[in-house]
């Protein structure tokens, strides 16, 4: 009397535990071999099988799966779980990133149902409806001496919601390589051989300059030296008269590039002073008068890549216009020279650029 038996069931009380317990015998047969690989203090595997039979609906019919592996560590300022699933004798391997060790077995979960029971797959073209507008609150009755509610579980992780975990980090890119700094001004000296014809009497000299060069224009000064030459005059007693030229330049004008050549086009003006040495007479006198020409010209350089920029070859050939044209006389008034209008030069230069 007053005694009940807890080793015996009723017939309806058996098939009604049978029938409570089936879902959780089916979902965990759902689950497919799983290894869970995290640090001491998470959730273990247990909580990760729950997680996702939470998931799983107990009557679909589950994708064919290998095996899983899930690894969780923390890594930054969150967790990183890598899930690697094995189908058919290829593996499939996510990495997502996360808040906590918590939300690592819940997004691994989420991805792992989804590979188990592709019916839990969202479509892609599903658009969220926009969320109605909050109702005003509803005045609360006073509460009563009876039993106050419990509170409620936490609410299970919807899909947009454990997309959203899941949803990896970008990752950063790699720094591309730095831009090289254009100069914006460069010095320059230069040094070469000429020749002239047309104007003067001299037909030989040497060039050196300096300057400034800017990508697309360059201003130089420069100095030539035209070397000593002789002019003769015959008849019963031959005269003449050696010539040499002394001279300053500035040149300045725009540069056109293409790649390593470089076509730089110049005006200038030169300067200086013409000397003439007379042969032939008794006596011999010397003479120096100013000289001036315009100039005009273009030039054609090529500065090798390899040795970025700092030397370049070029050819340039000018045209001197004579600004004045002095004239020089041997005794009795015998000419022996009247300068030109005009002539050609011509010089090959080597260049070097710094910095």
């Amino acid at each position: 009397m007053g005694r009940a038996s807890l080793s015996r069931c009723r017939p309806g009380l058996l098939a009604l535990c049978m029938g409570v317990s089936a879902p959780a015998d089916a979902r965990a047969a759902a689950v497919p071999t799983l290894e869970w690989d995290a640090p001491a203090g998470c959730p273990d595997v247990a909580a990760l099988k729950a997680e996702i039979s939470r998931h799983l609906d107990p009557v679909a019919e589950a994708a064919a799966t290998g095996s899983i592996r899930v690894q969780a560590r923390p890594g930054g300022a969150g967790w990183q779980v890598v899930v690697a699933i094995a189908t058919d004798g290829r593996t499939q391997e996510r990495t997502l990133a996360v808040a906590s060790c918590d939300a690592a077995v819940r997004a691994a979960a989420f991805v792992i149902a989804i590979a188990v029971d592709p019916a839990q797959r969202e479509p892609e073209d599903v658009v969220p409806a926009p969320p109605a507008p909050a109702a005003p609150p509803q005045p609360q009755p006073e509460a009563g001496p009876g039993p106050k509610p419990e509170a409620t579980a936490e609410a299970e992780p919807t899909a947009a919601t454990a997309l959203a975990e899941v949803e990896p980090l970008p990752a950063k890119a790699p720094p591309g390589p730095r831009a090289r700094r254009r100069r914006a001004v460069r010095g320059l000296v230069s040094l070469g051989p000429g020749v002239q014809a047309g104007m003067l009497p001299v037909g030989a000299g040497l060039a050196a300059g300096a300057g400034l060069a800017w990508p697309r224009a360059r201003l130089t000064l420069g100095y030539a030296r035209w070397f000593t030459s002789e002019v003769r005059r015959g008849g019963e007693r031959p005269y003449g008269a050696e010539f040499s030229v002394h001279a300053g330049q500035l040149r300045g004008g725009p540069v056109l590039r293409a790649g390593p050549l470089e076509l730089p086009l110049h005006a200038g003006i030169e300067l200086g002073a013409l000397q003439a040495a007379g042969s032939g007479g008794e006596p011999n006198y010397e003479a120096t008068v100013l000289w001036g020409a315009a100039l005009v010209g273009a030039g054609l350089a090529w500065a090798p890549r390899a040795l970025r920029g700092f030397f370049a070859l070029g050819l340039q050939a000018e045209a001197a216009i004579a600004l004045r044209r002095p004239q020089f006389v041997f005794e009795g008034d015998a000419e022996v020279l009247r300068v030109g209008p005009a002539g050609f030069r011509g010089f090959l230069q080597v260049e070097a650029r710094f910095p």
